[in-house]
């Protein structure tokens, strides 16, 4: 896309243009319809399911967004041979990727760049840029039909145009390349419903940095591109806006029906629990210090079972749960010892959120790899059970769907 200024801002005015006509038939939520506005996308007011469609994966086998059905997506289209903008998108997506991956959402949330030129991105040449770029996500690509079906959904504009003069190298045969691909700037977010939630159109803000190898692959409007981006956004940004629909849309079936104990009447129902015990509830609902030792905690409590729910106040699933750790915190709370671990999240945040949702224990603060000494942890919620000698015999992933469940586990794993 060797594009002069003024040209590449007429262009992206045209495809501004060209998405807002895709989306007319849809409503985009409103500062006022959002409980936060989101950092730098726009979240449509009625999600729109994702069509199947056949793409082949860089392993050369069939694959589709369907495959990841379950988890949050993110999507952005992309192509090898970019020299202008793509290079910049692959390194923010593996800056969101490693910040996931931190959050302890690697098991959540899946990131895939999908080619706009499938005329020349061989599953061969998408295995060798991910080797030249070190990206670790999937990369995708398909027949020219499929591909067209894909991005005509997503409102993505492309089209082959002659290459400029001189043209530009392809760095895999290190030959001329013969044409160019046009083609929308954007990043989009879908749920595990298989659904359009969020489009963000522009270019990527990486700070100006960008890994050998991807910048070597810039042209000179790659290079005033990275230094100045057009209607940019960060993975920061980008990770934010994630997290805020992750928050903002669960399943129906994921929240739970149970109402959550007073503190008055948990506090009257674990009255004279023994000393152990009842100290955890002095400090019910309580962030302790980040200092405070969650291992000097559980050996305090050998002769316990414990229950050890790792969350976070961003964690949708995490929130939707929390009401049955307070009803079954309150009923078995004289007999096995409740903690929580607030897990890679804002002091503040979670502060904020036990206010709101007291239960009857407190919560250390600490990182996902902190917890690996316990357990593996795949994603939050994670609910980690340990018997009397302290070790663990149970680790459960993902939220209860209801009080049973809970229940059950308690009965089996703590006191069975």
């Amino acid at each position: 896309m060797l594009l002069a200024v003024a040209v590449m801002a007429a262009v992206v005015l045209v495809i501004s243009v060209m998405q807002v006509a895709n989306y007319d038939h849809q409503q985009t939520a409103s500062a006022a319809g959002a409980p936060a506005p989101l950092a730098v996308g726009t979240a449509l007011e009625r999600p729109r399911p994702v069509p199947a469609v056949q793409l082949i994966g860089e392993n050369g086998r069939p694959a589709s967004l369907s495959q990841w059905r379950g988890k949050w997506v993110v999507l952005a289209p992309s192509m090898t041979l970019c020299h202008e903008v793509c290079p910049m998108t692959t390194a923010a997506l593996m800056q969101l990727s490693s910040q996931v991956r931190g959050d302890g959402l690697a098991g959540q949330v899946a990131v895939v760049e999908a080619t706009v030129d499938p005329w020349r991105d061989t599953p061969s040449r998408l295995r060798a840029y991910s080797r030249l770029s070190g990206a670790k996500f999937a990369m995708l690509t398909g027949a020219q039909s499929e591909i067209h079906r894909l991005w005509k959904f997503f409102g993505v504009y492309y089209k082959r145009v002659p290459q400029g003069n001189p043209p530009d190298i392809d760095w895999l045969t290190g030959k001329p390349e013969t044409f160019d691909v046009q083609h929308t700037d954007a990043v989009f977010i879908l749920d595990p419903a298989g659904q359009e939630r969020i489009v963000d159109e522009g270019m990527p803000d990486v700070g100006g940095q960008l890994p050998v190898s991807l910048r070597k692959l810039l042209n000179d409007q790659g290079r005033e591109n990275l230094a100045h981006p057009q209607l940019a956004w960060t993975a920061r940004e980008l990770v934010d806006d994630l997290y805020h629909e992750m928050n903002r849309n669960l399943p129906a079936n994921a929240v739970p029906t149970a109402t959550a104990p007073t503190a008055s009447a948990a506090a009257k129902a674990l009255a004279g629990s023994p000393h152990p015990l009842a100290a955890l509830h002095l400090e019910a609902a309580k962030l302790l210090a980040a200092n405070a030792s969650l291992s000097t905690e559980l050996h305090a409590l050998r002769g316990y079972p414990v229950v050890l729910n790792a969350w976070a106040s961003w964690c949708g699933p995490c929130r939707a749960e929390f009401s049955l750790f307070a009803s079954a915190s309150a009923a078995y709370g004289r007999r096995v010892a409740f903690l929580g671990n607030d897990t890679s999240d804002s002091a503040s945040d979670a502060r904020t959120f036990l206010a709101q949702h007291p239960v009857s224990y407190p919560s250390f603060q600490s990182s996902i790899s902190a917890l690996g000494s316990l357990a593996q942890i795949q994603g939050l919620p994670t609910t980690i059970f340990l018997n009397r000698a302290g070790h663990v015999i149970y680790v459960h992933t993902g939220a209860y769907d209801t009080q049973t469940t809970l229940t059950q586990d308690i009965q089996r794993y703590a006191l069975g």
